[in-house]
């Protein structure tokens, strides 16, 4: 029964990725943004491809709430076949792909399980579809999911002062691509805290000089309305929204990545807690990511992407806390670690059936 589990999940997890690419790569040639951000970031990528101020004075419509980071890497792109509309689809699509492979490689590396890091990666392509109600390759929080996700990376398997201060030049990234970064940048102050307080300060130095002078560079060189796009924007759209909050709370994540947030809540009664230890570095990115989804939820502008960092570090914290409770009861009397074993890869393919039933309803517009 177990071999039939862990080839179904590889068999699903294969299918998830490739019917991703299937839905998302026709969408790359539709002739115009299907998102107004994906608009504003393609004409800010414009100015910044022809050495003009990206940010100008913000008209009559709706202003978009954007970093500088999603517009500047587009540029590149601009610069080789000028403005088009599938140019900040592809980067999010890449960075899509990346973020599920990333993330497969460290629940690979956590639980010594290749099953379960091909889980992680397809529940990663899973979750993105369901927060975009379809394979909708739109606005920058992707990217800096990437981002973050790769400073997660670098301060949990770079060691000595070279991993902090590349876990802050991607994080520093981070958060000039989007403001969500930030939650994860603080994360890592507070397990570098409780854990090697020896790389907190180069972290910290580094973190402080790239974010803070970064960002005192890009306000003097990017013209006068870079901070009113960047943080008056999105900090104008939030608003106290109990209902909208529940239901982020109750439907989005006990709703769909039930078994997920499950499975992290029990590991909290483990002998040692799971924000301790060098692993308690994806326990704080969890708390991070719970933080940002609350915030998104509360605004106008970015509830839509609420579900977007949840989903990325559940699908990494949720297999590894479901693989530690279960080792941890497979050593009692009686118990049988194959029979943990079964147990994981049972949970995780009945968060795959929630997801897929979710994603099936968002897409084919059922219930909705």
């Amino acid at each position: 029964m177990e071999r039939i589990v862990r080839i179904s999940l590889w068999v699903i997890s294969i299918l998830v990725v490739a019917g991703y690419l299937y839905a998302a790569i026709p969408g790359l040639f539709r002739a115009v943004p299907a998102d107004p951000l994906d608009a504003s970031a393609l004409e800010h990528a414009a100015r910044f491809a022809s050495g003009q101020p990206p940010f100008r004075e913000p008209g009559r419509g709706l202003d978009a709430a954007l970093m500088p980071a999603f517009p500047f890497v587009l540029s590149g792109l601009v610069r080789m076949f000028d403005p088009q509309a599938w140019e900040p689809r592809f980067v999010v699509l890449l960075a899509t792909l990346m973020a599920a492979a990333l993330a497969a490689m460290v629940v690979r590396a956590e639980t010594r399980s290749a099953t379960l890091g091909m889980a992680s990666g397809g529940l990663v392509i899973l979750g993105q579809l369901l927060a975009g109600r379809g394979a909708t390759l739109s606005g920058p929080e992707s990217l800096g999911l990437l981002l973050a996700l790769a400073g997660c990376a670098a301060l949990r398997y770079v060691p000595n002062i070279l991993g902090a201060l590349l876990a802050s030049l991607a994080f520093a990234a981070a958060c000039l691509t989007h403001p969500a970064g930030l939650w994860f940048a603080m994360a890592a102050i507070f397990h570098l805290a409780t854990f090697d307080r020896r790389r907190l300060v180069a972290y910290a130095l580094g973190l402080l000089v790239l974010t803070g002078g970064g960002y005192v560079a890009l306000s003097l060189t990017l013209g006068p309305w870079f901070n009113y796009h960047a943080w008056d924007v999105p900090l104008r759209a939030v608003r106290f929204a109990p209902v909208a909050l529940m239901q982020y709370l109750g439907t989005q994540l006990l709703g769909t990545l039930g078994v997920l947030l499950l499975s992290a809540v029990l590991a909290f009664a483990m002998p040692i807690r799971p924000w301790r230890g060098a692993v308690g570095l994806w326990t704080w990115m969890a708390f991070a990511a719970l933080g940002a989804g609350i915030v998104a939820s509360q605004s106008a502008i970015g509830a839509a992407d609420a579900l977007r960092p949840v989903v990325v570090a559940l699908a990494i914290v949720g297999p590894i806390s479901i693989q530690r409770v279960t080792t941890h009861l497979a050593a009692w009397p009686g118990s049988s670690r194959l029979g943990g074993q079964g147990v994981v890869l049972t949970a995780l393919a009945l968060q795959f059936l929630m997801l897929l039933s979710h994603v099936t309803r968002a897409v084919l517009g059922i219930g909705a």
